[in-house]
């Protein structure tokens, strides 16, 4: 006979949080908890609620219904989760649902709980389910932790042991892999991978990492082909069409990305993030009718998201306005103001707006005050302003007359990302709308030009062995350039030589450590990321 070769638990370690807005269903829940072994359980009525509790503990097992009422949906539970760190690799989450409709099943599969159960369900069953997700969670947390600190050369390691121990999780394990070498940025070899695994069948997934493949590394038209294909073959596959939408664009074909982006909405509408991208393409398409509509589904949606923004309110605040309803723009600024008080970020994304909007409606004298306290705002904000915003603040100028500030601004964007045509097209479009079109493309071809020579004198006295100076030079262009990634991660690479040669000490590690996180924090898709932190961490290991 067949022994039974359940995997040993230890239930009475585990921390477990049930969420639901019926009394009755939590008490069911937390009973079958309990008859498990669980000792330590946790309730929650409502999202804001779970959410509260999750921020001051570590809960190994999260049980949340989908729909629990006025507040936070259990998707948005399991997003805030996911995005403040309070949901990790480790721990179980699993959808409680008695709603099945399609739109609920694909709104909340993009945030990948862990499982879904349908009410009513019995105690086995759900028993069952925890068992599995913890077996394949406790085979993985090794790899995930690998990833999460940037060694993919021994998350990979890790993959291939335990794919050769053929420990009943193969996909997974698999899945990972891929996702490490992609992390890596070692986009080729990433490639042959999913080939391989390709060649034994159309797998899903294995499509999705070889079209994500391409699209990195700049092969766009394979990229966009791979992704066609599995919109034909599966219309409900959302990720494919984010990526073929990211992939049009960096082909600077934005129509057919919005209408790939329309078509996902239509089929998902609750994905918050692909709505405030669709209307953003749709607001630079001059189709303001869709970016109006995507604008207003994202305010009334993010109202409970912790992915609301005040950027949300000055987008659909624009585009009223661009509809010849100043007067609604201004109304919806307003809810800006009492949705997130006492910010200075949302009041200088505000003032912007409102300065735009005056300005429409020749209402020269509150555009002025609206702007001046713009700038008042952005002095008060010591860290530098996100692009779109900055864009925005400079647009704003430009239409005052303040035509030097404007480019100012629009400089120093250029400045740090010199080598991002996206960035570069968003300043291309701000100073075509003024009429202003060769005086953009002259600013941005001198701001290229500097950054170039910047970037390759140092780099020569790099190559000269003059190490000291081209740290020096570095770091001081690091100082005026923070959001530049290439600089950063030339200062780093500098002060790391000089270590390997023996120089510097353990704070000279730290500050290319810092330099590192920077460039990871500004694109975490940066090809040599991974190289510069192999370097890191060798140079680390000597040091202990």
């Amino acid at each position: 006979m067949k022994q039974d070769t359940k995997p040993d638990i230890n239930w009475k370690a585990k921390k477990v949080l049930v969420v639901d807005d019926f009394f009755n269903f939590r008490l069911t829940l937390k009973n079958m908890m309990r008859a498990l072994g669980i000792l330590y359980l946790d309730d929650a009525a409502n999202g804001e609620e779970a959410v509260r509790k999750m921020a001051v503990r570590r809960y190994d097992i999260i049980l949340c219904d989908y729909n629990l009422g006025p507040g936070k949906s259990g998707q948005q539970v399991l997003e805030e989760g996911r995005y403040k760190g309070h949901i990790s690799a480790a721990t179980v989450f699993i959808m409680v649902t008695a709603e099945n409709t399609e739109e609920m099943i694909l709104g909340a599969a993009e945030y990948q709980p862990d499982d879904y159960l349908m009410k009513p369900f019995a105690k086995e069953i759900l028993e069952k389910r925890i068992r599995n997700i913890l077996t394949k969670k406790g085979n993985l947390r090794n790899i995930e932790k690998a990833i999460d600190d940037g060694d993919y050369d021994r998350a990979c390691g890790i993959c291939d042991d335990l794919a050769a121990k053929n420990t009943g999780n193969l996909t997974e394990i698999l899945k990972l892999k891929g996702e490490a070498l992609l992390k890596k940025g070692d986009y080729g070899k990433a490639a042959d991978f999913y080939d391989g695994i390709l060649a034994r069948g159309n797998v899903v997934w294995a499509l999705l990492g070889r079209g994500r493949a391409d699209l990195l590394s700049g092969r766009y038209a394979e990229a966009q082909a791979t992704f066609e294909q599995m919109i034909a073959q599966n219309s409900r596959l959302m990720a494919a069409y984010d990526y073929l939408a990211q992939t049009l664009v960096k082909m600077r074909r934005p129509q057919e990305a919005q209408d790939i982006l329309m078509k996902a909405a239509a089929i998902s509408p609750r994905a918050l993030l692909r709505r405030k991208n669709l209307g953003r393409l749709a607001y630079d398409n001059e189709d303001f009718d869709t970016a109006r509509t995507s604008f207003q589904s994202v305010v009334e949606q993010g109202k409970h998201s912790c992915l609301k923004s005040p950027e949300d309110y000055t987008r659909l605040a624009k585009t009223l306005t661009r509809q010849n309803a100043p007067q609604e723009g201004l109304q919806v600024l307003a809810g800006a103001r009492k949705e997130f008080p006492d910010d200075e970020s949302t009041r200088l994304h505000v003032s912007v707006a409102e300065s735009y909007i005056y300005t429409r409606m020749n209402r020269t004298e509150d555009a002025a005050r609206a702007l001046a306290g713009a700038e008042h705002s952005a002095a008060r904000l010591s860290s530098d302003l996100p692009d779109a915003l900055a864009l925005d603040l400079a647009e704003a100028y430009i239409m005052a007359g303040e035509t030097e500030k404007g480019s100012a601004i629009a400089k120093s964007i250029v400045s740090r990302r010199h080598d991002d045509e996206e960035t570069l097209d968003g300043v291309r479009r701000l100073f075509s709308q003024a009429g202003l079109v060769a005086e953009g493309d002259k600013l941005i071809e001198t701001t290229r030009n500097e950054i170039i020579r910047l970037n390759n004198e140092g780099v020569a006295m790099a190559r000269e062995g003059r190490l000291d100076e081209a740290i020096a030079y570095f770091e001081e262009a690091a100082a005026r350039l923070p959001e530049n990634k290439i600089i950063n991660a030339n200062a780093a690479h500098v002060i790391m030589l000089r270590a390997k040669e023996g120089g510097g000490d353990a704070k000279d590690l730290e500050k290319a450590r810092s330099y590192l996180d920077a460039v990871r924090r500004i694109d975490e898709t940066y090809g040599d990321w991974a190289m510069l932190m192999a370097m890191y961490r060798e140079l680390s290991a000597q040091e202990e």
